[in-house]
């Protein structure tokens, strides 16, 4: 691993945008300051460019074990790192489901021989390993992923008893997606009863309504408050729980008890997008209304909402294409554009850069505790990308390199071009081109 040098920098530091070269030795960063000549170093000249923290995204799913035929660690981290994004957490629902440490190392294993970025992995929580979670190690894992709405394989956890079992030992974070699936069943059967086969699509947002979440959030946190569990709402959808989750946005974010991520297609799309995108919307929870995507947006700016992540969620193409509502999977693959996104918000006015980069990068990392990453400082590792501003260009079919071959950002114009992404040291997307074939990617450490 050889010396790096950012050149004529514009760095975004903890404190302030700065100009300054950047020496990178081995995984770390080893100085910041005006003029860096370092004898046999590789140097990159980034005049003109901003050189940003690399995104952490606590909330993937890429699909490996069990159902590589929608995806995998290596052409997923593949993507990631084409969209500015150095460390990923991957969820627990792949086939055999990671509710064991056993099965959760397994997966380390394959991300330490595929994997270009970095990884960490959640471990998921089930009616019948309440055991395994109290003996995990929290330094090894992201956290406990609990799903209170319906998911693949044996990983719904609704009974209220089991709940607070699970919350009361969960030796971490405890990371929920939150939907009522007694409200979501009865809203399909009512849709049935009006449509038969051929629910519209726009129906997704009724059917996977505002008060199935709402229910859902307030239960958790009703527990989580009971017993005393640090608890992290994923993918925030209605305005409702921006409110919920407002009362505990207070202090800073390590130590908040409760806490809430919104994730990059509940800020970026919205009902209107359903009569174009049809199947390729359809994500749990939905995507709802405008005024829900407004809220979301102000909950972030307020520092109510502290993360944002992507729930990237590929399918196959044909298992999307269907015109048949219930036939059509639910789950978008997003990770290869979540910093232009981020980037797309700010040229719209609706965040700042600097709002946007750090719920992507210091406060996941401040919020699941991952050691030495989510900021450029002296002592870091070197998770770093550099991005051109100045760039637009229009998402076309054959930039997408999920396996899954599709994207609901085809045909969306974005100013953000990701010119490098370095991630623990390595150079592994080098003018916008990816030079890594897998391995490079290191463990994360959790620090609750």
């Amino acid at each position: 691993m050889s010396k790096i040098v950012l050149k004529n920098a514009t760095v975004m530091t903890e404190q302030s945008f700065k100009q300054t070269d950047v020496l990178i030795d081995g995984p770390y960063i080893a100085k910041i300051e005006g003029e860096i000549n370092e004898s046999g170093a590789d140097v990159i000249d980034c005049k003109g460019m901003l050189v940003l923290p690399g995104l952490i995204d606590a909330h993937v799913h890429f699909r490996q074990p069990g159902m590589e035929q929608k995806a995998n660690i290596k052409s997923e981290s593949a993507a990631a790192a084409l969209g500015g994004v150095t460390s990923f957490m991957d969820m627990p629902n792949t086939f055999p489901p990671t509710t064991t440490m056993e099965r959760l190392n397994e997966k380390k294993s394959i991300a330490a021989r595929d994997s270009v970025i970095n990884y960490g992995f959640y471990l998921g929580g089930s009616e019948d390993n309440l055991d395994e979670v109290k003996r995990a190690d929290p330094h090894e894992i992201a956290g406990i992923k609990i799903y209170m709405g319906s998911t693949t394989g044996n990983l719904l956890l609704d009974d209220d008893s089991a709940l607070m079992k699970m919350f009361a030992a969960a030796p971490t974070i405890v990371a929920v997606h939150c939907e009522d699936n007694g409200i979501v069943n009865a809203n399909t059967k009512r849709a049935q009863e009006m449509y038969g086969d051929n629910i519209p699509f726009a129906m997704h947002p009724i059917i996977r309504s505002r008060d199935c979440c709402v229910k859902s959030s307030s239960l958790a946190i009703e527990v989580a408050k009971a017993t005393n569990a640090r608890l992290h709402i994923m993918h925030l959808s209605t305005k409702e729980e921006v409110y919920l989750v407002a009362p505990y946005a207070k202090g800073d974010i390590h130590s908040r008890q409760i806490s809430a991520e919104v994730c990059i297609p509940h800020l970026f799309f919205n009902e209107s997008d359903y009569a174009r995108m049809q199947g390729f919307l359809k994500c749990n929870p939905a995507v709802k209304y405008e005024f829900d995507r407004r809220a979301l947006i102000k909950g972030l700016r307020s520092g109510v909402i502290s993360t944002i992540g992507t729930d990237h969620a590929p399918h196959e193409l044909a298992v999307k294409a269907s015109s048949n509502y219930l036939k059509v999977a639910s789950g978008l693959p997003s990770v290869q554009f979540s910093l232009p996104t981020i980037f797309e918000l700010f040229k719209r006015g609706e965040i700042s850069l600097e709002e946007g980069i750090k719920a992507a990068t210091i406060n996941v990392a401040q919020r699941f505790g991952v050691e030495k990453r989510g900021s450029i400082k002296e002592g870091n590792f070197a998770d770093i990308v550099v991005v051109d501003p100045r760039d637009r260009y229009t998402v076309k079919a054959e930039d997408i390199i999920s396996l899954c071959q599709w994207s609901p950002f085809v045909g969306s114009s974005f100013t953000c071009r990701i010119c490098h992404t370095i991630a623990s040291g390595n150079l592994v997307v080098k003018d916008s081109q990816l030079c890594a074939e897998g391995g490079q990617g290191q463990a994360l450490r959790f620090n609750p």
